[in-house]
């Protein structure tokens, strides 16, 4: 059984789409989600209703929350192994983490594996130190109840007559006197003989005898004979003494002693001087020790620091700290080793140790670390690893170059051929570097397709950057497929002047430069690379930071008739930012495909067509349509098309009333055809966007599932009628007429062009001729007044 199976988890995210994933990541392995907190608050708020076994906690959290501190403030209440998650992983922030004792640190972004093996071992860790906790508790209750030994107690107000005895006077009478008969058969039929010759002898006696059944459960009396008496046949009791809280102190010492016994903890009672006053089995066994040779040694000779300890405990009465202890044959060990000093003294007892073995902790915690520094599909280090060696000057000195490898067109064949194939590619094309680059090297892994080589000899980076592109040139066979696979490589070298932690963004710019060359080659950093690269960079962390502050919004653009009445708008995704200025979406929408951003980015798109279709209808314009572009990445995400459909229904937007844009190159997905036809059967309008532009494929016309095609604006006419782009627009649409499908010519930007599109045969018109895109409230003004 999996550790996290069944456990109540509670996910403190503020990012939706990482608190989904983390969710439906976790309801996989079993376990149950008790929560999703969004602020330090509600964090704090839910472990006091909800009561989860594990918490997972990012750092920064909204509204400016602190994720460390809304930790520490759960940790003072209760005891709940807590994960933080974080996008951060620079020293500040995982020195402030580990002031919270966390049991765990994720880096986003987080796959399943690590979240498993993360949350499992901190479960198991907590358990271990439960066991400690709760083996101080046992042994403390012992300890306090030894203290009571066998003493007697004194008869003071315990004479027959005193409160309570009720049970006793109802057996005795109202006196100290009783009839014999009834007086021995309170004693067991083996005793009585004896008894009865002590009474005969008029011996002293005593005996504890047990009476049932009274107000409070079974008591237990003491009964001393003195001075006894016969007198008709009847018994005169000296004194009566009610012990039946020591005969209970006595049971408890004995069940105490029993638990310290089978305790797999060593414990130890120690003397001011910490020498070994006694022990259980456990300890013996443990250290390897003989119960009796551990007898007054001090528990400083097993490794511990003297005054490392002392200094502690003269600041807090309970110590709990990892340690290195060692038996008496000289085998080291790692113990967790708790001191407790005692309220109040037994005698020579000042101090309770306990010892646990946590040597299968610490195997757990090695391999936990290895894990966090390992790749787990290549082998290879992971981005952790290479931001350690970068950031620890011993480490840094030593780097000559920083090579970053990105596989070309890996995207696809992940799309086509699905992940299993594109692991396995992966894990092949690892091998085929690790062949190339020296032991001295160090091969990273830093995510998804990319490869980052840390050169640490000098030698010949341009004869290695070839060897490294000629690992590509033969093709790649996975389950019975021959790929064929590139590589575009970026190569940074250190130098005086250079920063270690500069080397990954310079080698990632050279890289970017070997794409927009081609791909397939190798190309050196230089300083001309910088600029256009700072300024994607900058726009990439502008737009992350657009999405999670909801800075995009929608514009409307009118899509018109022959008549020039609009019939449907266009949804277009627009960023304003305060830095940067209007930002094209030519500029950002790539961006965002290419870092995964495009999928957040989509869902605000849908969300905002949904609101603007309800308020079309509230107008009384319900028959007009709303078109929204839909990416190849957006229609194979699963999660993405089920939140569409969710945003659907809460809108209560029938699929009519939509028309879904997508581009050609899309088409030529086997996977994005499949979604497509099951969403025209849903009731969605698919439109075939940019026709026309890039490598357009005239057999997707002829699919029944796309109802509109949309001309690219590159097809608008010119002036000259009988120029060939007019030729090759007319002849298109013609095509598209016999095929029975709807045509729409967007870029009209001219009254002539407009006659053309009208004249050519086309359905619709979309272009700054008609209107520029416009807000919703805009827009509706805009048709009312038509």
């Amino acid at each position: 059984m999996k550790l996290i199976e069944n456990r109540r988890v509670l996910i403190v995210e503020d990012t939706t789409i990482a608190a989904t994933y983390l969710a439906r990541e976790l309801a996989k392995l079993g376990a149950e989600v008790v929560g999703l907190a969004r602020s330090e608050e509600q964090a704090i708020a839910m472990t006091h209703a909800e009561s989860p076994e594990l918490i997972l906690m990012d750092i920064h959290l909204a509204d400016g929350s602190d994720g460390i501190k809304a930790a520490e403030k759960i940790n003072s209440q209760f005891a709940i192994p807590i994960v933080f998650t974080t996008s951060y992983s620079d020293d500040d922030t995982v020195t402030r983490a580990l002031k919270a004792s966390p049991y765990g640190y994720i880096v986003k972004p987080f796959d399943t594996k690590t979240i498993k093996v993360t949350c499992e071992t901190a479960l198991h860790r907590f358990s271990l130190e439960q066991k400690v906790v709760n083996s101080e508790k046992r042994f403390k209750v012992a300890a306090e109840a030894a203290q009571f030994g066998v003493v007697e107690l004194d008869g003071k107000g315990k004479t027959f007559s005193f409160d309570g005895a009720k049970s006793l006077q109802n057996r005795f009478g109202a006196g100290t006197q009783i009839a014999r008969e009834q007086f021995l058969a309170l004693f067991p039929e083996h005793e009585r003989k004896d008894i009865i010759s002590t009474l005969e002898k008029r011996a002293s006696l005593r005996k504890t005898i047990v009476l049932e059944g009274s107000d409070s459960g079974r008591k237990y009396l003491d009964i001393v004979f003195s001075e006894v008496d016969f007198h008709n046949n009847d018994v005169i009791i000296g004194a009566v003494i009610d012990v039946t809280d020591k005969q209970r102190q006595i049971k408890q010492l004995r069940l105490s002693n029993i638990i310290l016994d089978q305790l797999v903890e060593g414990v130890a009672l120690l003397d001011k001087n910490f020498s070994i006053i006694d022990c259980n089995k456990a300890l013996s066994t443990l250290l390897r020790f003989t119960t009796k040779s551990l007898k007054k040694r001090d528990i400083f000779q097993f490794g511990l620091n003297s005054s490392e300890l002392k200094s502690a405990l003269a600041s807090t009465k309970i110590v709990r700290k990892k340690s290195i202890l060692i038996t008496t044959d000289g085998i080291e060990f790692p113990a967790f080793v708790t001191v407790s000093e005692l309220d109040q003294q037994h005698e020579e007892i000042c101090y309770v140790a306990t010892f646990s073995d946590i040597s299968d902790l610490s195997k757990a915690e090695r391999k936990l670390e290895s894990l966090a520094f390992t790749d787990q599909l290549t082998g290879a280090g992971n981005r952790n690893y290479l931001k350690l060696i970068l950031n620890e000057a011993s480490y840094a000195e030593s780097v000559q170059a920083l090579i970053f490898i990105d596989l070309d067109g890996f995207k696809l064949v992940n799309d086509t051929y699905g992940h299993n194939v594109g692991d396995e590619l992966l894990s092949q094309c690892a091998s085929r570097i690790r062949s190339v680059i020296r032991n001295e090297d160090t091969f990273i892994r830093h995510g998804g397709d990319e490869f980052v080589i840390l050169v640490q000899e000098k030698g010949d980076l341009a004869q290695l950057g070839s060897r490294l592109l000629e690992v590509f040139s033969d093709p790649i066979e996975v389950s019975d497929t021959e790929l064929r696979i590139s590589a575009s490589i970026g190569i940074a070298q250190m130098d005086d002047t250079q920063e270690p932690e500069n080397l990954l963004k310079h080698a990632d710019i050279a890289m970017y430069e070997a794409k927009r060359k081609g791909k397939n080659q190798v190309v050196f950093f230089s300083g001309e690379q910088n600029d256009a690269i700072e300024y994607r960079l900058y726009v990439e962390q502008g737009l992350f930071n657009a999405i999670e502050n909801k800075d995009l919004h929608a514009r409307f653009q009118p899509i018109v008739d022959t008549e020039h009445q609009v019939v449907a708008l266009e949804a277009l995704c627009r960023w304003s930012s305060q830095d940067i200025g209007d930002i094209h979406p030519e500029s950002f929408i790539p961006i965002a495909e290419e870092t995964g951003m495009i999928n957040a980015l989509g869902l605000k798109m849908l969300k905002e067509v949904c609101i603007a279709s309800v308020t079309l209808n509230e107008a009384g314009l319900g028959h007009i349509k709303v078109h929204v572009n839909v990416s190849i990445l957006q229609l194979n995400s699963k999660l993405m098309v089920s939140q569409f459909l969710e945003y659907l229904h809460d809108f209560d937007v029938k699929p009519s009333s939509l028309v879904l844009e997508v581009t050609e190159s899309a088409m030529h997905d086997i996977g994005t055809r499949k979604v497509l036809r099951e969403l025209a059967k849903s009731g969605f309008t698919i439109a075939l966007d940019d026709f026309g532009a890039g490598y357009a494929s005239v057999s997707e016309l002829g699919e029944s599932y796309t109802s509109i095609i949309k001309l690219d604006k590159s097809l608008a006419p010119g002036e000259d009628k009988s120029s060939q782009k007019n030729i090759i627009a007319e002849s298109i649409i013609q095509l598209c007429q016999r095929l029975d499908k709807a045509i729409l010519l967007e870029g009209i930007e001219t009254q002539k062009q407009a006659e053309f599109a009208c004249q050519a045969g086309c359905h619709y018109m979309q272009g700054f001729y008609f209107s520029e895109p416009l807000s919703l409230t805009d827009v509706i003004s805009f048709i009312q007044q038509k």
